[in-house]
């Protein structure tokens, strides 16, 4: 992919990025609910006593995920058909029915296929959460700062977690998706050398991938080559972390 090609493909994704977890989401949808009819956010907060900028993200969120939309002009929301199927859900604590309904509507969300493409090739591998929030902000072409990414690593991770896509251990995710499968060369043609086990590897879909050899003092020398704010600082901490975890458990069996 050319840059010009990279540039396109940035301004053209459109990638869900809700700030809020599924309390938000779950108070959304229960606020347009008992609405009624079309309602703005400075509305529903009042009729639910919540913040106005929490309500506005919570419905934000809720429309990311295809259970509410615009309602004739912006600002003014009502619920979609899976959106008033999930808050009947709500109402009557079918918090089950609630959860398969979620992780339909995300599997067959546009908006979401990134997010999926990356839990299904983690393979269930444990994973920062913020290794998440950087494959999308590299791929919107964005340069969030460090609360942003916090803040969307925890809503993703509380969404996902509530339709039953990730299994949170010690603030990391392990997606319950069954790993993407790798395509198959054609016929007469040489597959990929595989990456060597001795290096670290750090890609965002095609666009582009860096590797490093799997060390301390290679980490630790890239992460100097980077910002601070870049969206390889999470990766690298949490390689670190692994390596020194693998280096601690080594030590203890010698």
């Amino acid at each position: 992919m050319t840059t010009e090609e990279h540039k396109k493909y940035r301004k053209t994704t459109k990638i869900a990025t809700p700030s809020v977890g599924i309390d938000g989401v779950n108070h959304a949808v229960r606020a347009l609910r008992a609405y009624k009819e079309p309602a703005s956010y400075k509305d529903l907060a009042k009729g639910a006593g919540l913040h106005p900028v929490y309500m506005s993200q919570s419905l934000s969120a809720s429309r990311d995920l295809g259970l509410t939309e615009y309602a004739g002009k912006r600002g003014f929301y009502r619920l979609t058909s899976d959106g008033e199927e999930y808050g009947r859900f709500l109402s009557y604590g079918q918090e089950s029915d609630c959860k398969e309904l979620l992780k339909k509507v995300i599997l067959d969300n546009p908006l979401w296929s990134e997010i999926v493409r990356f839990l299904r090739m983690s393979g269930g591998q444990e994973r920062d959460p913020l290794l998440l929030v950087g494959d999308i902000e590299g791929k919107l072409g964005k340069r969030w700062s460090p609360s942003m990414r916090n803040g969307y690593a925890n809503a993703y991770m509380s969404i996902l977690e509530f339709a039953g896509l990730v299994r949170v251990e010690g603030g990391k995710i392990v997606s319950q998706l069954p790993r993407e499968a790798e395509e198959k060369p054609e016929k007469g043609e040489m597959p990929p050398p595989p990456m060597p086990e001795e290096y670290l590897e750090f890609s965002i879909g095609d666009s582009f991938k860096v590797l490093v050899r799997k060390d301390m003092d290679s980490l630790g020398f890239f992460e100097d080559q980077v910002k601070e704010n870049s969206i390889f600082a999470p990766w690298i901490k949490h390689e670190k972390r692994k390596l020194e975890k693998a280096s601690f458990e080594k030590g203890d069996q010698d």
